[in-house]
This record gives structure tokens, C-alpha cells and sequence, in this order.
């Protein structure tokens, strides 16, 4: 692939390759989990969120990313879903939320269209 197929991305990762060797990375990465940090009193403590951020980017090179959950609504409008349609509303804030934008959206749409 020629130099100018490549999109920036790659280009950057080809560079980053070239420049910092992975035995530099895994090292910032292995001092980070025994991150320290100095309080206002003086005394020294393990820095918990740096362990943390650097804990979490071990296990998603080492394992994968956790599968983030998502709420899907699906909406199927008839003329005898009226009932069912005002429960699930009183039960869904995702699904308030998702009919509310859609009202602003078609809403947003007549006035620019009338």
C-alpha cells in the first residue's frame, strides 16, 4: 500500500511503531501500576486511579474491552398499542427520551419546512 491510500491513522501507527518500541510502552505501563502520589500532609500513597487507568489498559491490550451494555427500544406502533404504548412509556425513561427527540426533531422539521 503506497503512502497516499494510507490514512492518517495509519500513518500514525506506522510512525509510533517505528519510534517507541513496545518493551518502552509495556515498561510505563508496568511502573504505573505501582504509581505513588504525595498527599497535601506529606505523606506518600499509592496513587489509585493511575493504578486503576493503567490496570484497565493492561486487561483491554491483554483480554478486550468489556461489552458495554446498551438499552434497545423498539417501538411498534398500531392503532391497539395506544394502551400498551402509554405503559411502557411510564416505565422507560429511555424510551420517554428517544420519543421526546423524535418529537423535537419532526417538530424542529415542520418549522423549517412551513
Amino acid at each position: 500500500m503506497n503512502s497516499l491510500a494510507k490514512t492518517a491513522s495509519q500513518q500514525l501507527a506506522e510512525v509510533l511503531h517505528a519510534e517507541i518500541p513496545e518493551e518502552r510502552i509495556a515498561r510505563v505501563l508496568s511502573d504505573a501500576m505501582s504509581a505513588m502520589m504525595t498527599t497535601r500532609s506529606g505523606t506518600v500513597e499509592p496513587d489509585q486511579k493511575t493504578r486503576l487507568q493503567a490496570a484497565t489498559l493492561i486487561l483491554a491490550y491483554k483480554v478486550g474491552r468489556a461489552v458495554e451494555r446498551q438499552e434497545v427500544v423498539n417501538v411498534n406502533l398500531g392503532a391497539s398499542a395506544d394502551a400498551d404504548l402509554a405503559a411502557r412509556l411510564k416505565k422507560s425513561p429511555a424510551l420517554r427520551r428517544m420519543m421526546q427527540r423524535m418529537i423535537a426533531e419532526a417538530e424542529a422539521g415542520a418549522v423549517i419546512e412551513g
